[in-house]
């Protein structure tokens, strides 16, 4: 039995060359160059680290993605937790009293609507606007 599933995966394999057809199919091949061009070590982390918008980070494409490779990525982006917008010169990266980075604009939003109090997401701390500070990326 093992002999003639060894003979008909021969088979198929050899008419796949004669005719110069691809073993998988074109939409295989894209998928899984787009897996592999978002993957990074954050989508394998704890559940609760994962990014929400981040395809691969989903658990079903997660685990089609796992035997890919890494993408390369020279130049990091950073992220605001909070809104999922980048923290650039019109959202600044804002750091508070623990220590946990979010965008300017979620905080100032944060803020607005707890009358100059934000709440960390993560530790569920309660600090004034005022103790927010800006932080530098070089």
């Amino acid at each position: 039995e093992n002999r003639w599933d060894r003979l008909v995966e021969q088979f198929r394999q050899e008419n796949y060359r004669l005719f110069q057809l691809a073993s998988q199919s074109v939409f295989t091949v894209a998928l899984q160059a787009g897996l592999s061009a978002l993957k990074t070590p954050q989508c394998y982390s704890t559940p609760e680290h994962r990014n929400a918008s981040c395809p691969v980070c989903q658990d079903w494409l997660n685990i089609l993605a796992m035997p890919l490779p890494f993408a390369h990525c020279s130049q990091s982006r950073l992220v605001c937790h909070i809104s999922g917008l980048p923290l650039n010169e019109h959202n600044q990266p804002m750091v508070l009293p623990n220590g946990y980075v979010y965008g300017e604009q979620a905080l100032m939003q944060m803020a607005a609507d707890n009358h100059g109090q934000v709440i960390c997401p993560k530790t569920k701390e309660i600090f004034p606007y005022k103790k927010v500070e800006k932080v530098y990326v070089m």
